[in-house]
């Protein structure tokens, strides 16, 4: 009689093995880039939603809202502690929380790009809220901003996921503080005054608004 063979042979369980760890290493770089990607959607929607929320204020309001300059849970609109902002790392203020208490915004989640939040935890990620460009009231109010978001007609950016690149910032040292977008980490989302997001390359665009000539 002839004898059945069950199982596999230690070739077949190599090549089984190699041609698994070949379809991993194809398909983890597409699972990571398709989660970057996704994040940053989140990220887009979140600074829509703000967008309505600001123009909404303003209708209301008319004018928008002072950028909150402390870190933390509470709002703190026309205050500001050096090194301690509610973004950039607590180098830059941060789009207020008073869009959230006066139901702009349902969650305070909208406040945060998604990478810094899942990077970070608390308290530290209460310095890494959505920058704002309408600066609080005791550093001169917009005078402290790159803009004058109530007066000035150009397109001008409004809100973006860091603004301060870690090696302008009051903790150059920082290592783990980068861009939260793009394929080298450099690309952040930007929420402009005619409401659209655009991805752009964040320490380019902070050298030029400073006059940081490229090293």
């Amino acid at each position: 009689m002839t004898k059945v063979r069950t199982g596999f042979t230690l070739i077949e369980l190599l090549i089984v093995v190699a041609i698994i760890a070949i379809l991993a290493a194809i398909a983890v770089p597409n699972f990571l880039q398709a989660k970057r990607r996704a994040t940053q959607a989140r990220c887009a929607s979140n600074l829509k939603a703000i967008a309505v929320a600001l123009q909404s204020y303003k209708v209301d309001l008319g004018k928008y809202p002072l950028a909150d300059g402390i870190a933390g849970v509470q709002e703190s609109m026309g205050k500001t502690l050096v090194g301690n902002g509610p973004a950039g790392n607590g180098s830059w203020d941060a789009v207020p929380r008073v869009l959230v208490r006066l139901k702009y915004l349902n969650s305070s989640e909208y406040l945060f790009c998604p990478d810094f939040r899942q990077r970070f935890k608390d308290p530290r990620a209460q310095k890494f809220r959505y920058a704002y460009n309408n600066s609080a009231a005791d550093t001169g109010g917009t005078a402290g901003s790159t803009h004058d978001m109530d007066r000035d007609s150009s397109d001008v950016w409004f809100c973006r996921c860091l603004w301060v690149p870690v090696q302008y910032s009051f903790t150059p040292g920082a290592k783990d503080v980068k861009f939260p977008h793009g394929e080298e980490w450099m690309e952040e989302n930007v929420l402009f005054s005619n409401s659209r997001v655009v991805l752009r390359n964040g320490l380019a665009d902070f050298r030029e608004a400073h006059d940081i000539p490229n090293p």
